[in-house]
């Protein structure tokens, strides 16, 4: 370990957020805890140690505490009140509260209820790409990578699908202002004020929603909560809880693997001719994405008790940085890990996570991943991109592109 080695500037600068692997192989390489003494937190690097403390929530736990700091640009009194809209969540909590939530979400993530679901992803893909076709030039994210998650989330919650475009506006502004909370930053105050009522508009709908539930129950998501409120002793604050963290990891985890996953065929034509005479291969390849450009490039942990990382003592009661995006390209776990693979063995892929914290909507995401690079592969023509480089969002902890324009390359009549 390098003590006196403060990485933190450069961890979550913008630089970073647009490609962190450069500096993950060089903390990687040099060792697996890093001690980041502008917070006082500790980066862990490599693959086995990542995987070990994912494993180990007794000792690791996800109440980090970062979730309720109040940063320096909002006052307390609104700070208290957006607090009151958050509700607990299976994220930041450990056993046995996160069990009780896991388990009745869960439940519609299952293997039969994605096969149930399978049709109805597929005529949602196929609607956007009917519409796709219709041009020239079409939008990787805004016309296929956001619409398809936020309309088969929003179905499953039991949301008016008109309200897809709110949905998704909220969905951003929750991560916005959450990574504001995490990472300190100075804001405009304009965009403070712009988030905190976004915020309130989702609370207030989300309120209206369960409400309503209570009194005439759906064959939906919300009204599985509910149900589980009254013969579960679920909470209404852990009802709004999870619902809140579906709206946000149901379309923002697939909306990155679709969006990531066009932008590397791009980048490996190789690849994408494969896919185009094998879409069997759609499944690894779509392991692959979430190994080589995983939607999460890193997660917090706290520790409960005094322990012992790859040689470093970290007190009790400290933050530990989970680097996935560094863990995923350990060359002691994936050999000639930047190269991109499509046949590769990716077993042990943090992308998802590990341990309990496993993503429960990852047999979702690989259900909507897999319908849209099918289609996309069999019914799209040839497409070059029209930017020349990737637009990459500045979040620090989620990577994912802003825009990725493309153009057919249609023969001539």
């Amino acid at each position: 370990m390098e003590p006196s080695m403060d990485i933190s500037m450069a961890l979550f600068s913008p630089e970073t957020a647009n490609d962190p692997h450069p500096l993950f192989a060089r903390l990687r390489e040099a060792a697996p805890v890093h001690r980041l003494e502008r917070h006082q937190w500790w980066a862990v690097t490599r693959h086995a140690e990542v995987s070990r403390i994912l494993k180990r929530p007794d000792l690791f736990s996800s109440d980090t505490g970062l979730d309720r700091l109040c940063p320096p640009h909002i006052d307390e009194r609104t700070w208290q009140e957006l607090e009151r809209m958050r509700g607990p969540s299976m994220f930041n909590s450990d056993p046995p509260k996160h069990t009780r939530l896991r388990k009745l979400v869960s439940a519609a993530f299952t293997p039969r209820a994605m096969t149930q679901l399978e049709g109805r992803v597929q005529q949602i893909a196929g609607r956007l790409i009917d519409s796709i076709l219709q041009r020239e030039t079409f939008e990787v994210v805004d016309d296929l990578a956001i619409p398809l998650p936020v309309t088969v989330i929003a179905e499953m919650l039991g949301v008016d699908p008109a309200r897809g475009a709110d949905f998704k506006r909220w969905s951003d502004d929750l991560i916005t202002l959450g990574r504001m909370t995490r990472e300190q930053r100075d804001w405009a105050a304009a965009e403070s004020v712009r988030l905190i009522e976004s915020r309130r508009e989702l609370f207030a709908h989300m309120q209206e929603m369960i409400a309503a539930r209570r009194q005439e129950p759906r064959d939906d998501l919300i009204s599985q909560l509910v149900r589980a409120e009254c013969e579960e002793a679920l909470t209404a604050e852990e009802v709004l809880g999870a619902v809140l963290l579906l709206l946000v990891a149901g379309n923002e985890t697939t909306t990155n693997l679709i969006a990531t996953g066009t932008h590397l065929l791009l980048e490996h034509p190789e690849a994408l001719a494969e896919l185009r005479d094998d879409p069997a291969l759609v499944p690894n390849f779509i392991e692959e994405v979430l190994r080589y450009e995983g939607p999460a490039t890193m997660l917090f942990r706290r520790t409960t008790a005094e322990v012992e990382v790859a040689g470093a003592q970290i007190p009790a009661g400290n933050l530990v940085v989970l680097l996935l995006g560094a863990a995923n390209r350990d060359p002691a776990q994936f050999p000639d890990p930047d190269r991109f693979d499509i046949h590769r063995d990716t077993r042990g892929h943090l992308g998802f996570g590990q341990g309990i914290h496993f993503c429960v909507g990852a047999p979702l995401s690989r259900l909507e991943g897999r319908v849209a690079f099918t289609e996309l592969i069999r019914r799209l023509p040839a497409f070059t991109r029209m930017d020349a480089r990737p637009a990459w969002h500045d979040h620090t902890s989620l990577r994912g592109l802003r825009s990725l324009p493309l153009r057919f390359v249609r023969r001539a009549a």
